[in-house]
């Protein structure tokens, strides 16, 4: 009978010992790569419309007088309203910024049924972002960001709807940066999904309006004196400013009063 060497035992004990440590090592690299892959898509098709305009051709294309022409010559066909809309929700989810898409709407299907076909877009665009940054970032930001991540969630529980609609309503916060910040919050879809229907229509509507005041001078031309025309858009460009300062009074509504109601009424 032959006898099993001590030597051979040790060693093939520890060369399983390295091989299963290699293993591990192994899996753990694999599954830290793949837990930034996600992010990492995530962030190209948000930079993806800002590196597009800047750095391709395709840029050309999002120019205002080259888009202006495009919808202009097909405001009459039934399925103009379908591709404004199509290109709405793509350049939404691409991060490209829409404040100029909404002003052609009104340019070029009038103020309320622009105004309806931006909203359309909007809501499904900003749907789609809040998905793929929820489905692609929120991992990744709950794991590495936690602790004010963790705040932050807290916040949006209590109140996620009021704090969402106040946010909508302040016209100088990017609207495609709130998609993406939202889905990667702990947000509640359906409470981000109201919040956005109801806090850009004022917006949108303004926007719309202003714009089709403005085509309506431009229309009318011929037949106004250029003082006319002027006072015409001063007054169009006044009215939107007024309006643009409403909505932002609007949104810190909320903050001043809770800051009125912590502050003792003084006696007179």
């Amino acid at each position: 009978m032959s006898q099993l060497d001590p030597g051979e035992g040790t060693v093939e004990g520890a060369g399983e010992g390295v091989a299963e440590d290699a293993g591990e090592g192994t899996v753990e690299a694999t599954g830290t790569k793949r837990q930034f892959v996600k992010p990492v898509i995530l962030l190209a098709i948000a930079l993806s419309g800002f590196l597009a305009y800047s750095f391709t051709p395709l840029g050309n294309y999002l120019q205002p007088v080259v888009m202006e022409g495009f919808f202009e010559s097909i405001e009459g066909f039934w399925w103009a309203p379908l591709v404004f809309i199509g290109v709405y929700v793509l350049l939404t989810v691409l991060g490209v910024p829409m404040v100029i898409l909404t002003f052609f709407a009104g340019f070029t299907f009038g103020a309320l049924e622009g105004a309806l076909y931006v909203m359309i877009g909007a809501n499904i665009g900003a749907n789609l972002a809040f998905d793929l940054a929820r489905y692609l970032g929120r991992d990744f930001v709950s794991r590495y960001i936690k602790g004010p991540i963790d705040r932050i969630d807290r916040r949006l529980r209590k109140k996620g709807f009021l704090r969402m609609l106040q946010l909508r309503l302040i016209p100088v916060i990017p609207f495609n940066v709130l998609n993406f910040a939202a889905g990667l919050s702990g947000l509640r879809k359906l409470h981000f999904a109201l919040a956005t229907v109801i806090g850009i229509t004022p917006g949108t509507f303004i926007y719309a309006y202003t714009a089709a005041s403005l085509m309506q001078v431009y229309l009318a031309g011929a037949a106004l004196d250029e003082v006319t025309r002027a006072a015409l858009r001063t007054s169009a460009l006044t009215n939107l400013a007024i309006a643009l300062a409403l909505l932002i009074t609007i949104s810190m509504a909320p903050a001043i009063y809770r800051k009125l109601r912590g502050k003792p009424i003084q006696a007179g």
